[in-house]
């Protein structure tokens, strides 16, 4: 009986430290994550002014497009990680740090799942079924971060993801859509949200 007392008490004080823990782990995440969808949202728009020919689609414009976000993202990921290093995560932070990083090594079991499968048939449709799962499993973690805080902007922002995923399932055959659909989601899923959590950070410091 005291074993089972102890363990509900350290389940109670876990729940209670999920729940109602500090929100300082949000100005990291926020401004990586915000970073992460100005730069590879910009990135997939100016792919899809590329298709639409707004934009030229070869020569050294081509390779910025394709090289340069990543380098860019890098670069910044490093600042921020650097800025932030002496912050400590909550319990909410590194739980839902630990959803997030579950899903990211989700992509890349998809990635040997529908990769495989898309280079056996030689069939670019199948492999353009990848990125719409990824945004799915986005909003997946987004809605734990829901279930976990209660705050209504975190179901918005995946029900967002995973209609974002789903409607670019719809577009696989009109790729210049498919990548429109793409870098808005990035936007308003990945840099608005990035940009809330900065504010509700620096607001709660």
């Amino acid at each position: 009986m005291s074993a089972d007392s102890e363990t509900a008490r350290d389940d109670l004080a876990f729940m209670r430290a999920l729940v109602g823990g500090s929100d300082d782990w949000l100005i990291t995440f926020g401004e990586a994550y915000f970073a992460a969808g100005v730069v590879y949202g910009a990135q997939i728009l100016m792919n899809a002014g590329q298709v639409f020919g707004w934009l030229p689609g070869q020569g050294l414009w081509a390779l910025a497009t394709g090289l340069g976000p990543t380098v860019v993202y890098i670069a910044i990921l490093v600042w921020i990680l650097r800025r932030h290093r002496a912050l400590r995560p909550s319990a909410t932070g590194r739980s839902l740090s630990a959803v997030f990083g579950s899903i990211g090594l989700a992509n890349l079991a998809l990635v040997a799942v529908v990769g495989s499968v898309a280079l056996r048939e030689h069939s670019i449709t199948t492999w353009l079924i990848y990125p719409c799962a990824v945004l799915v499993l986005q909003g997946a973690a987004w809605l734990v971060s829901y279930v976990v805080r209660r705050r209504g902007w975190l179901g918005l922002v995946a029900a967002g993801w995973i209609v974002a995923g789903v409607a670019m399932a719809q577009c696989v055959q009109s790729i210049g859509y498919y990548l429109l659909i793409a870098g808005l989601s990035f936007a308003l899923c990945m840099a608005l949200p990035g940009w809330v959590m900065i504010r509700l950070a620096r607001k709660a410091g």
